[in-house]
């Protein structure tokens, strides 16, 4: 191994190895958090793994290693999937894909150590490539899927450029990595540096944001921007959507977008954005929609006149399409069934956390 290789990959460690330990440390149960030091130790991991000599440097600790590594561009998805997502959670599907990619590097790097025939080989590291491919296209698949209801405008600049960046280059480097192997050429030294000192540049600024003081670091984008006083216009929208959103009961229309709900006040989306985000505090436009959908099938829930009608009805009622949304919506919000709720008697519950609500 060449000096700058070393140095490059000694730094690398140290920067994501660090950053794991400062997201474990805030002892979180947000995924975002979690995820984020689950994906900076397996980038620890790489630059352990990938090294020339691991196998008798690290003897069997290279294949806990490797599937640590191995499982880098799934905690990339959750990752970017937690952090553009109002809370998100760790599901058994994203543990499955966890562990099959971490079976698979194993199986991998096993046949590889095992001397199997230079074909067999091929084709697990063409496999496991297009798997990994896969997870990292998904990331950025994941960020514009919900860019449209984003309310955010941090969130939303961060979503045209940093998640499709990353992933595009993790996409070109593995493709790079493929056509190597299918050749059964390693890959080249000067692409094998570049890798390492981008990848440190990455650890050193995300390392950056929680070292310097009085500063919002980047996972911060989705937290509740604090209020801001709105134009005489905005506070104009505000007083029109309040006087609208709740008496039309608009919520209720199925698939309403924010472009709708634009055109039906009357008014430019990107001011009743703002007014939404900074003039009653919700993140995004689903976010806003379920909760006067659950608001009011809350009330009819414990209403006695509507204790006959089925919770099938009240659901399409309050603008949901189907019963299975609307199942999963409330029992996140209540950590009831609507059916449990309706039969609890208990007080009523406080629906979400914005004290600047309408309704």
């Amino acid at each position: 191994m060449i000096p700058v290789e070393l140095i490059l990959r000694v730094v690398g460690i140290t920067l994501f190895a660090l950053l794991s330990i400062l997201l474990l440390r805030a002892k979180s149960s947000e995924l975002k958090i979690k995820s984020g030091a689950w994906l900076a130790a397996s980038v620890a991991a790489f630059f352990l793994t990938s090294m020339p000599g691991a196998d008798a440097l690290l003897g069997a600790l290279v294949y806990p290693l490797t599937a640590l590594c191995s499982t880098h561009a799934v905690w990339f998805w959750l990752f970017c999937m937690a952090l553009f997502t109002d809370g998100a959670r760790l599901r058994r599907g994203h543990i499955a894909c966890l562990v099959l990619m971490a079976l698979a590097g194993v199986t991998y790097q096993s046949a590889y150590d095992g001397g199997d025939t230079a074909a067999t080989v091929r084709i697990l590291g063409v496999g496991f490539s297009a798997a990994w491919l896969a997870f990292a296209c998904l990331a950025p698949f994941t960020v514009f899927l919900g860019a449209s209801g984003d309310l955010d405008p941090r969130r939303r600049r961060i979503r045209r450029w940093f998640v499709p960046g990353v992933s595009l280059y993790l996409a070109v480097v593995v493709v790079t990595q493929c056509v190597m192997l299918f050749r059964g050429h390693s890959t080249p030294t000067p692409l094998v540096l570049l890798n390492l000192l981008v990848l440190d540049a990455v650890g050193l600024l995300a390392l950056s944001t929680f070292l310097r003081v009085r500063v919002h670091n980047w996972l911060e984008v989705i937290d509740n921007a604090p209020a801001v006083e709105l134009s005489r216009l905005e506070q104009h929208v505000l007083a029109h959507l309040n006087r609208r959103f709740t008496a039309e009961r608009l919520y209720a229309r199925e698939a309403l977008t924010i472009t709708g709900l634009a055109s039906l006040l009357g008014t430019q989306e990107h001011l009743l954005r703002r007014v939404i985000n900074q003039g009653l505090g919700f993140k995004n436009f689903n976010d806003f929609l379920h909760y006067h959908r659950l608001k009011e099938a809350a009330a009819r829930l414990r209403d006695p006149a509507a204790q006959r009608l089925p919770v099938l009805t009240i659901a399409l009622e309050a603008g949901y399409g189907s019963i299975g949304p609307f199942n999963r919506d409330f029992k996140e919000r209540f950590g009831l069934t609507p059916t449990e709720y309706r039969r609890t008697p208990l007080a009523d519950f406080e629906i979400g956390k914005n004290p600047r609500a309408i309704g």
